[in-house]
């Protein structure tokens, strides 16, 4: 088996976060044998994977290290409200960090599909051919991006969910566990696609919609 790979060159890595995303994070840093300085959370992570790490403090102990000679690499997950992840990837890009990629050994990225900065491409994965991907992009584990999709930043395909050819995504939308998205279809920024939905027709900014064919539930989230 081909071992996991990440962009982190010669530089060493800190994980940011200490939940469930995290712990699978962690995993496939170690499996490839990466140079994981330690973890950065609020709190102490419970017993587990994670608390074999180095904890090295809260989000402030990153700023002990120089730019220069770590990649940081972002453990929020997100359940829909994507904010938190988000904000915590252009905090310490504007401080001058650069975030790796992450990529599991069963992983598939065409190589003429283009990928952002820190892409996280979890286990079973597919990336396929002129698809691209903006910065800070989660594709969960079995979740498939098809031919010439476009993903916005912070985006977060969950897992098993499938974006067939040709689809649009705005930055910081949520894509349900299982939910399919029609070929060609549009989604606008910070939408949410509930789990298992079937989206058929271009999906308004902001909006939460559900079932299939899939349904507008709630408009102006944030």
């Amino acid at each position: 088996m081909a071992k996991p790979t990440t962009t982190a060159a010669s530089t060493s890595l800190i994980l940011l976060g200490a939940g469930g995303h995290a712990t699978v994070l962690a995993e496939i840093l170690q499996a490839a044998g990466e140079p994981l300085l330690g973890l950065c959370a609020p709190r102490l992570p419970t017993p587990g994977l994670l608390a074999n790490l180095p904890y090295l403090g809260d989000d402030e102990a990153t700023e002990q290290h120089d730019p220069g000679t770590v990649q940081l690499v972002n453990g929020l997950g997100s359940s829909a409200d994507i904010s938190a992840r988000a904000e915590i990837f252009r905090r310490f890009r504007e401080a001058g960090y650069p975030f790796a990629t992450v990529r599991h050994p069963s992983a598939i990225i065409s190589p003429s599909a283009h990928t952002g900065e820190g892409l996280q491409a979890l286990a079973g994965s597919l990336i396929n051919s002129e698809a691209r991907l903006g910065d800070n992009v989660l594709i969960n584990s079995h979740a498939v991006i098809e031919h010439h999709g476009e993903i916005g930043d912070h985006c977060h395909i969950a897992s098993g969910a499938v974006l067939c050819g040709n689809c649009r995504l705005a930055a910081g939308v949520h894509i349900g566990a299982g939910a399919v998205v029609k070929q060609g279809v549009r989604i606008g920024t910070g939408a949410v696609i509930a789990a298992g939905a079937v989206v058929i027709a271009d999906v308004p900014p902001h909006t939460l919609v559900a079932g299939v064919p899939a349904r507008i539930k709630r408009e102006n989230i944030r």
